[in-house]
């Protein structure tokens, strides 16, 4: 039986950045699953590009930390194991979005637009099933979340915040099958409520508690 293509073919129309979304789309759904290897002719084949494109989309996924590469070696698709999602992924989210909230967030009206525009963030997750539309889901999450840190005027937050968000995406995506489904909505929904509220420790239990997902959200295969 022929094996299903990965990638869907390319246009030549910015055709780097095409390509590296189409690489990245496949990482964060999990149609490349961690320590897979990334061959370079194959996919510059599936896609019909020629090898050049594929060759600078693997350095700028490498950059993102989704791909690993060693001179001389293969190049596979990052893994994280459960310490290092701890002791430090989890961590650098909380204190930048936990930054963020306490210096523009807690100071805002509850009537503020930007809580409307959370809102409607949240109103979404009540549409897409986990089984059928997970990149959706991930999509949602890291949009919220992105809403937050992106009020920050510090160049650093954002800059930290690109660094990791596509560690978090596939963090979130590989842990959906382990998380309750009428959470999602719900747990978005209680924390933006508290921000609204503005109280601080408050806000800063509920931030650290939806960040852990309960403990959901550390499993690992």
């Amino acid at each position: 039986m022929e094996q299903q293509p990965l990638f869907d073919k390319q246009v030549n129309v910015s055709l780097r950045e095409r390509v590296t979304n189409e690489i990245r789309r496949a990482i964060l759904t999990g149609k490349l699953r961690p320590g897979s290897r990334i061959k370079e002719a194959d996919i510059a084949e599936q896609m019909g590009v020629s090898r050049g494109p594929v060759r600078e989309s693997i350095r700028q996924l490498e950059r993102e930390g989704l791909l690993v590469s060693q001179p001389y070696k293969e190049t596979l698709v990052a893994s994280m194991n459960y310490e290092e999602v701890r002791d430090i992924l989890l961590p650098i989210r909380f204190h930048l979005e936990w930054n963020v909230i306490k210096k523009y967030i807690v100071p805002m009206p509850a009537d503020s637009p930007y809580f409307a525009e959370l809102q409607l963030i949240v109103d979404q997750f009540g549409l897409p099933s986990k089984e059928e539309h997970a990149d959706r889901l991930v999509e949602l999450d890291m949009a919220f979340h992105e809403k937050i840190v992106s009020l920050a005027a510090e160049r650093t937050v954002a800059l930290t915040w690109k660094s990791i968000s596509n560690q978090l995406a596939l963090h979130f995506y590989f842990n959906l099958p382990h998380y309750e489904a009428g959470k999602f909505q719900q747990d978005h929904q209680e924390l933006l409520d508290v921000m609204k509220a503005g109280d601080l420790e408050t806000i800063r239990n509920a931030l650290m508690t939806h960040i852990a997902g309960e403990g959901s959200f550390l499993y690992f295969a």
